[in-house]
């Protein structure tokens, strides 16, 4: 009886020992310096409160793969005593994920696991948020994207705002992006011209598009869009580089262009390629229109009257008319002393290009223009070698079969930006 009263308590003993042990040991935490590391990075491991029986026990630390927990690059013993005690390390090689562990004893079996922190290698944490300002556009309506909780290892690799398509796969081609900064902000970007269901995506790393790089989505829907098929892609970019006047905006893009409306779309190109806002005249000249537009593409000297008082802000403009107002946009913007007055004096220098089947039905005065920008890439013909001047039967006036159409003045003055944005005109 005796005996096994003896046996009793020193078994009652030992089970009180093991949650002692264990909660002395379960007290220590590891501090990593941040949570994503570069292959073969240095690793600066902060071990708190390491006591004197962790080192007689042969306590370890070392990170584990957590694919593999048997992939170690290296485990130490702790040797210091000391409420804080750094250890230093060398990240895997190998991109993924792992965590750094501590171990009660030199045997780093699951009994002896006191704590692990995880980490990556080779990856950005999926910290951050996006919002919109709402969630119906508009096509071609400015979007604000707010952002938030950026940390520096996402700038560092280049974070992105992407739009895509809703449901579209990561990696596949994005309808804009742009970089985030630091902490919080706003980045502004446009609706695009076509209706349906759409998505702003957050990914953390530049050109790594991915379930691993992927941190949220935000869905909006447009509607609203305008112009032909062919045109959409012209008309984002129009959007995108401020070249569409207000009084388009929202309007059927596939329409033929009135004057006046060509005149703004003249305004706003003016204003990009040289960077200054333009003015209206003074003084108006005509009695017909106090359009503030029209006023500005006078001062600047890309349009005149059709008489000495009269604008006809509302006449349809032919082709060869376009060719000629944006020849002068590009003289106003790049050749120092030119005036509408003295244009006579400015003769473009380039390689003429083939002439058109049509050549006959372009207008002296515009001939020039013209060929300089079917030279330069900027108008294209309408097929079967013809470029479509202006209307000169009665059936192509009914169609107004050479009338310019608004989407084809803004894909005009897209490609004046994008070919000669910037380039000395040989005169």
């Amino acid at each position: 009886m005796k005996k096994a009263l003896t046996l009793a308590l020193a078994l009652v003993m030992c089970l009180s020992l093991i949650p002692m042990t264990a909660l002395a040991y379960g007290n220590e935490w590891i501090q990593l310096e941040k949570s994503n590391y570069d292959p073969g990075e240095k690793m600066v491991v902060t071990i708190k409160g390491v006591t004197q029986q962790m080192v007689t026990d042969s306590a370890s630390t070392g990170w584990v793969q957590v694919t593999n927990r048997n992939n170690y690059c290296s485990r130490d013993r702790l040797k210091q005593v000391g409420e804080t005690v750094f250890v230093d390390f060398e990240a895997p090689v190998e991109p993924g994920d792992y965590e750094f562990c501590l171990y009660r004893a030199w045997d780093d079996t699951k009994e002896n696991l006191v704590t692990a922190v995880p980490f990556t290698v080779g990856k950005v944490a999926k910290d951050g948020n996006i919002s919109l300002d709402k969630s119906a556009y508009t096509a071609m309506e400015r979007i604000t994207v707010s952002y938030s909780g950026i940390t520096q290892n996402m700038v560092n690799s280049n974070a992105q705002v992407l739009m895509y398509p809703k449901g579209a796969a990561h990696g596949d081609n994005s309808l804009t992006g742009e970089s985030v900064k630091l902490g919080s902000g706003t980045i502004t970007t446009f609706a695009p011209n076509q209706n349906g269901e759409f998505e702003i995506r957050l990914y953390t790393v530049r050109g790594e598009y991915n379930d691993d790089t992927f941190v949220m989505s935000v869905p909006f829907t447009v509607s609203g869009a305008t112009g032909s098929d062919w045109a959409r892609g012209e008309l984002e970019k129009a959007n995108a580089l401020g070249l569409i006047p207000d009084m388009l905006k929202g309007q059927d893009l596939a329409k033929h262009i009135t004057r006046r409306e060509f005149a703004a779309v003249g305004v706003k190109l003016y204003e990009n390629l040289t960077g200054t806002k333009a003015t209206p005249a003074a003084v108006n000249p005509f009695k017909d229109t106090n359009d503030a537009e029209v006023l500005k593409a006078y001062n600047v000297g890309i349009t005149s009257g059709t008489l000495a008082d009269e604008f006809s802000p509302d006449v349809l403009l032919s082709r060869e008319q376009a060719a000629t107002m944006l020849t002068r946009v590009l003289k106003a913007a790049y050749i120092d002393g030119w005036t509408l007055a003295t244009d006579g004096d400015y003769t473009l220098n380039f390689t003429q290009p083939a002439k058109f089947a049509d050549d006959d039905k372009i207008g002296d005065y515009a001939k020039q223009s013209v060929y300089f920008m079917v030279a330069n890439g900027i108008i294209n013909g309408l097929g079967d070698n013809k470029f479509g001047p202006k209307n000169t039967t009665p059936s192509e006036e009914a169609l107004n079969y050479a009338g310019a159409t608004r989407e084809q003045s803004l894909a005009i003055a897209v490609r004046i930006v994008e070919n000669l944005k910037d380039k000395p005109l040989d005169y």
